[in-house]
């Protein structure tokens, strides 16, 4: 397993693309390029079991139905995070004003600052880990596990973030 770089990254995901849509003009997020640049791109995209990436569109009806107060602790903070993925289990991924990744376990009650992981991960670094974790799902799938294998994934997650490691929220 290696890390890749943003380029082959966005080869993949934009393969076979014809895709493309716009954020509408209502939205006031201050994306980041990259993020931008991808999701208007492509349709929502299961990249691994824990990173599903969505679309502009997907995005914004996900923003819009977390936006309701009820969802949070302090309804002030709805506005400073954007919902951009989600996983198989029913987690979250957000991103905030200031470019950081974030991850919201759905069993916790409302959504408050307190309650989302910071992995130390920015958007581009969310896509890397995203496609290490679907080449560590590759290795699971054919039973292929060992400890190096484990070790590598350990040693390239945290290559990626060291908060990454520290705060990972499931078990490796």
């Amino acid at each position: 397993m290696q890390i890749k770089n943003i380029t082959s990254i966005k080869e993949k995901l934009f393969k076979g693309s014809k895709y493309k849509q716009n954020f509408p003009k209502t939205v006031d997020f201050n994306f980041p390029q990259l993020y931008k640049q991808i999701v208007t791109q492509i349709k929502t995209t299961e990249i691994s079991a824990e990173c599903i990436l969505y679309s502009a569109i997907n995005s914004v009806n996900e923003t819009n139905e977390f936006s309701d107060a009820d969802y949070w602790d302090n309804k002030l903070e709805i506005k400073n995070h954007w919902f951009i993925g989600a996983n198989g289990q029913g987690d979250l991924w957000l991103l905030n004003k200031d470019n950081k990744v974030l991850f919201y376990d759905h069993n916790e009650e409302k959504i408050s600052i307190e309650k989302l992981i910071d992995l130390g991960l920015t958007f581009d670094k969310w896509l890397q880990f995203a496609f290490l974790n679907k080449d560590y799902e590759k290795i699971l799938e054919k039973n292929k596990l060992n400890n190096s294998c484990k070790d590598n994934y350990l040693e390239c997650m945290n290559k990626i973030s060291e908060e990454l490691v520290k705060n990972y929220p499931f078990e490796i």
